[in-house]
């Protein structure tokens, strides 16, 4: 796969450029980098960079709103509820 000019700049700033250019893709894949293979999933249909920050920012205001689900005390009770059923001995 040859990779767009959004999706090149991208490699080039993230984690400080860490992927070799030439196996950018490859290498991705081999560390396992979910996020970063994202961003080039995104990059790859955009039209520019400015129609890139607008996909990111709506993935940044989805995992906000993940983190503030998971932040909640009421997350905290089901998470306890859960643990304590599977201590619970058969009523039978």
């Amino acid at each position: 796969m040859e990779l767009n000019a959004l999706q090149i700049r991208l490699a080039q700033t993230y984690e400080g450029g860490i992927y070799a250019p030439g196996r950018i893709l490859e290498d991705a894949q081999n560390r396992n980098d979910a996020l970063f293979l994202f961003l080039l999933q995104e990059a790859e249909t955009c039209s520019d960079t400015v129609d890139l920050m607008g996909r990111l920012a709506v993935t940044i205001d989805r995992l906000q709103d993940v983190l503030e689900a998971l932040e909640t005390p009421a997350n905290d009770g089901v998470e306890e509820a859960e643990s304590e059923e599977g201590d619970k001995p058969d009523e039978d």
